[in-house]
């Protein structure tokens, strides 16, 4: 694919071909906007194995399967993922934006960036494997549901850690935060929610996550306990993949997290971000959401049609 197959100057450059960025392309181009979708083909939606929160899906969906899904419904308004990685994103003296491809550049007017973000991960041997049987999961918001009266484990320290335990054991299962060594980092009333919620605590260092097909979770601690549990959530926080917006003087949290608007737009004019990248709660419903309310501000924001 190459830039001559688009208009000199795009309506809109959505960057980024998760679930965000596949459904800001559909909007805009039911709106007859020319819009062109940039994806370097690393949506965490794929890592799903099976979500079931997911509107209009009651049994469930794989990740790769719903991506697959929205890539079609995009196909059918002549929406191609053009397989690359955006390397910069910068203002032109005409108050337009260039991406930069890696020698190809694609100019437009204005930007929905939908680039997600990455949960940061333990060293977990058979991380992979356990992911894909249901062993460790990242989002209890997506599936705490399925883990009910099973042995789960949250590892992480203070604030995330000890606030997603409390909120897992809310599914009726046996919770245990292994704290990493944070526990006399957290107020006397924290630690007592945790119990009456019926969380235990292991304040120890783990030394060794494995994941184990017929033995569930095994976490050597550095006493040499071992501890099993059906499921392990890690909640050691998440990356957002903001640096070209904040490049551009996008306003942002610590963790890269994008500040907008009601309309999603950023700080920076003309450029608007959806999904995991944008404030709000990371859920493939609320990204979907997100990018219809970004399109149709685009939209609205452009003038005239153009095709």
């Amino acid at each position: 694919m190459s830039t001559s197959r688009f208009p000199t100057v795009l309506d809109c450059l959505v960057i980024g071909g998760g679930p965000a960025g596949l459904v800001a392309c559909v909007y805009l181009a039911r709106y007859r906007r020319t819009v062109a979708l940039v994806d370097a083909g690393e949506s965490r939606a794929a890592w799903i194995p099976r979500t079931r929160n997911v509107l209009a899906f009651p049994d469930g969906v794989v990740g790769t399967a719903l991506l697959a899904r929205l890539r079609e419904h995009a196909m059918r308004y002549g929406i191609e993922p053009w397989n690359a990685r955006v390397r910069s994103l910068s203002r032109t003296a005409d108050d337009l934006f260039e991406a930069d491809l890696g020698g190809d550049l694609v100019r437009a007017r204005t930007v929905i960036l939908c680039t997600g973000a990455r949960d940061v991960a333990p060293d977990i041997a058979g991380l992979e494997e356990g992911l894909r049987n249901g062993q460790v999961r990242y989002c209890p918001v997506c599936d705490g549901f399925e883990t009910q009266h099973q042995r789960v484990a949250v590892l992480g320290r203070e604030g995330h850690g000890l606030h997603e335990a409390r909120f897992v054991a809310g599914f009726d299962n046996e919770v245990t935060w292994l704290s990493m060594g944070s526990r006399g980092s957290v107020a006397s009333e924290d630690l007592r929610s945790l119990e009456d919620a019926g969380v235990r605590v292991a304040n120890g260092l783990p030394v060794a996550i494995r994941c184990d097909a017929q033995r569930g979770v095994e976490v050597t601690m550095e006493d040499d306990q071992t501890l099993l549990f059906d499921v392990l959530y890690p909640a050691l926080g998440q990356r957002h993949a903001s640096g070209l917006a904040t490049g551009l003087g996008a306003r942002a949290a610590d963790d890269g997290q994008l500040e907008v608007d009601a309309h999603q737009r950023t700080s920076v004019p003309g450029l608007w971000a959806a999904g995991d990248v944008a404030q709000g709660l990371n859920q493939i419903n609320v990204a979907a959401g997100q990018a219809a309310i970004a399109a149709t501000a685009v939209h609205n924001a452009l003038p005239g049609r153009t095709r």
